[in-house]
């Protein structure tokens, strides 16, 4: 490529060929109209570079750059200050002199932290200000000129390529599709000469090859991949590499995601809880996973011993503090936690007990207990400088209920809950140790003896990922959790401990579905689904004998009737007003004394309880009887109405004149009252028979007719 060098005819040609040193300042008052030859020191403004200073105004000063290095002709400038008022312009041309191409009229702060590049071995500036008022601190304030890094550079190393993931470089690793990676070269001086038709481009994905600005490729597997691309530029010879890390998220797993029950009673409360367990990626091991369980606990095997290999960190990288380790997990269960301790020993040999034997009785993991060699369930038992719980003696064990991997149904057994736990003995002790080597994990049943066995499943280790390289280790982040029923959302919320905690509950019988959504920051989403059996509760009315409410004085035998149910598993217990009634345990109950009463019904079958209200109440059922009805027809007093009649139902009445002679009778007096048809004025006598608390009671008198 030839390069043509202008020179500028000045009319007092001042040029400085100078090897200066990096911390020296070229302001552009000071040496205007000079030609400064290096590959060093600073570019300033007119205050010297002050960033406490500003320019003058009325400025016109200029300075042109030029390479002093044969093997480096390309000037740079990074200004790490920019900052001009309005109306202040610094032009920038891409050559000896203002005869060059103009690249910039650069003005407020519009190069801050920016770099330019010219195209030829030369650079000029020209620097013009307006007439501010220097004494107006307004007019000042923004007027703090420039401060420049000045260097030289060769025609490729000018020469820059990247590379555009066109669909991210994240990706979910269900159902992945083919994704696109764009690269694009040029060169970071604007004038230099290339044609981009020409530039060749060479990529590299895990050791396949690639042709082409644009290539595709899938990704099957979850896992950080290196993405290497190198552009050619025939005409200039200059090559160029880059890569970028395109990464396919892990698949997280659900362990200790639970129903706080497996079945409830419709009504009752139940508690959801989610876990959403991220798995790290690893381009190295981090895990031990045993191809069979290992038995402790039985015989001679008391001891689990295994190790994991490191060789990626900084060459004689140590660790300084716990804070170094990210966890050390254990994958077991076992029938008493109490029984089992773990230690962790360094490359150097230093061993820090991670669980001492002793504390609380309790399962790890979902144990086999009635069989020694049958492998339970394990699960996740972490120890972090970071942890959710303290240690394992000093943890209160939880309660569940689960069905063992030979089909045993177990209920309110006690267990230690998975999840992130503080060391016995601090990790700083390990401090010292290198990263690299060879770290043993001991797991050590010191009871031996039938039905208080266990298994080992395998472990794993994890440093703080900021000691991994990049294209090594990810672990995608947990973001959000939510919990639906029948698609739509429950109210979720997250606890201390990171866990999505739903409460809820089902008012009928029958199975329902319960699905736990997660989201990690790649915009991955997972879910699982737990059903839960909701049990119903005893459905009945209460009736009552007589019609309530009841007359003052009298009483009522109240019976439970079931509905969905025979009633023969049913226990009751009767309430006044919420309290107990002692001894009042069956079906019915003889009531006396008007108040809400109450019974609790219980199914031992289920467990389950239900409460039926009934309010009983009394009121005045005396017979008021009058002496005297006026059947006129004009509405009022027609009829021999007796008042409160309606509650002693088939009450027989017999009228008699006074001669003895029967006028009027019937058996169910009520609502057919004597309008005295036929009969004169005059006295009449009146029998009523009726009954009252079972009893048959009379009422005997006169009444009269008045016309």
């Amino acid at each position: 490529m030839n390069h043509t060098k202008i020179l500028l005819v000045l009319l007092v040609p001042l040029v400085f060929s100078l090897q200066a040193l990096a911390d020296v300042n070229y302001p552009i008052d000071v040496h205007d109209g000079q030609t400064i030859e290096t590959c060093s020191g600073n570019f300033v403004d007119p205050s010297g570079g002050d960033t406490l200073s500003h320019y003058s105004p009325e400025a016109n000063h200029a300075i042109t750059f030029a390479s002093n290095d044969e093997g480096q002709p390309h000037m740079a400038f990074h200004f790490e200050l920019f900052s001009l008022g309005e109306n202040d312009t610094l032009y920038v041309y891409d050559g000896a002199g203002p005869d060059a191409p103009l690249l910039m009229e650069a003005t407020g702060q519009s190069l801050h932290g920016e770099t330019i590049y010219a195209s030829t071995d030369s650079l000029h500036f020209h620097f013009v200000s307006s007439n501010f008022d220097p004494d107006d601190p307004d007019e000042v304030e923004d007027r703090l000129g420039w401060f420049a890094a000045v260097s030289c550079n060769a025609l490729c190393d000018l020469f820059e390529v990247t590379i555009d993931p066109l669909d991210g470089l994240t990706q979910c690793p269900v159902d992945p599709e083919p994704v696109s990676f764009q690269a694009k070269a040029h060169y970071l001086a604007e004038n230099i000469d290339h044609d981009p038709e020409l530039f060749e481009y060479t990529w590299s994905i895990q050791e396949q090859s690639l042709e082409g600005q644009e290539i595709n490729f899938l990704f099957e597997e979850p896992g950080a991949y290196v993405i290497s691309v190198v552009a050619w530029d025939p005409v200039n010879e200059c090559e160029v590499a880059t890569y970028e890390v395109h990464m396919v998220a892990t698949i997280p797993h659900f362990t200790g995601t639970n129903i706080s029950a497996d079945s409830a009673c419709a009504e009752e409360p139940f508690t959801l809880y989610g876990i959403g367990n991220a798995e790290p990626w690893t381009g190295f091991p981090i895990a031990v996973d045993e191809d069979e369980p290992m038995l402790i606990g039985l015989d001679d095997a008391t001891v689990y011993t295994s190790s994991l290999e490191f060789d990626v960190f900084t060459e004689g990288l140590e660790v300084l503090s716990a804070e170094d380790f990210d966890r050390i997990c254990v994958m077991i269960e076992h029938v008493d936690q109490s029984q089992v301790s773990f230690e962790l020993e360094s490359p150097q040999g230093d061993v820090v007990v991670l669980k001492s034997h002793g504390g609380p009785s309790a399962n790890l993991g979902e144990p086999v207990v009635w069989e020694d060699d049958f492998p339970g369930t394990p699960y996740a038992y972490c120890f972090s400088p970071i942890a959710e719980f303290g240690t394992m003696g000093e943890t209160a064990p939880q309660f569940y209920e689960y069905t063992d991997n030979a089909g045993n149904y177990y209920f309110n057994a006690a267990h230690m809950p998975p999840g992130n736990y503080t060391p016995d003995e601090s990790l700083n002790n390990l401090a010292g140790s290198t990263m690299n080597g060879t770290w043993t994990l001991r797991v050590e049943d010191h009871t031996i003896g039938e039905g208080e066995t266990g298994h080992v499943f395998g472990w794993s280790m994890l440093f703080d990922d900021q000691f991994y390289p990049d294209s090594l280790i990810f672990i995608p982040e947990i973001t959000d959790g939510q919990w639906y029923h029948n698609g739509s959302p429950i109210n979720t919320e997250i606890d201390a401990q990171g866990n999505y905690i739903a409460s809820t509950h089902m008012d009928t019988a029958g199975e329902y579905d319960f699905l736990f959504e997660i989201t990690d920051n790649f915009g991955c989403t997972y879910d699982t689904t737990l059903t839960i059996n909701i049990l119903p509760l005893p459905e009945a009315e209460i009736e009552s004998e007589l019609e309530i409410p009841i007359c003052e004085g009298d009483s009522t035998l109240l019976t439970v009737r079931p509905l969905n149910h025979d009633g023969f598993d049913w226990k009751y217990q009767w309430q006044l007003g919420g309290v107990d009634l002692p001894e009042r345990t069956y079906d019915t109950l003889m009531v006396k004394e008007p108040g809400l009463y109450t019974v609790e019904i219980t199914d031992t079958i289920t467990g389950c309880v239900a409460y039926i209200d009934k309010d009983v109440s009394d009121q005045n059922c005396d017979l008021t009887i009058p002496n005297v009805f006026t059947p006129n027809a004009d509405g009022i007093n027609d009829e021999f109405e007796i008042e409160n009649l309606e509650h002693y139902p088939g009450a027989r009445m017999v009228i008699y004149n006074r001669w003895g002679q029967k006028v009027f009778e019937h058996n169910d007096y009520y609502n057919n009252w004597w309008d005295g048809d036929g009969a004169p004025d005059g006295t009449y006598f009146y029998v009523l028979q009726y009954a009252r608390m079972g009893k048959t009671r009379y009422a005997e008198g006169t009444v009269t007719i008045i016309r």
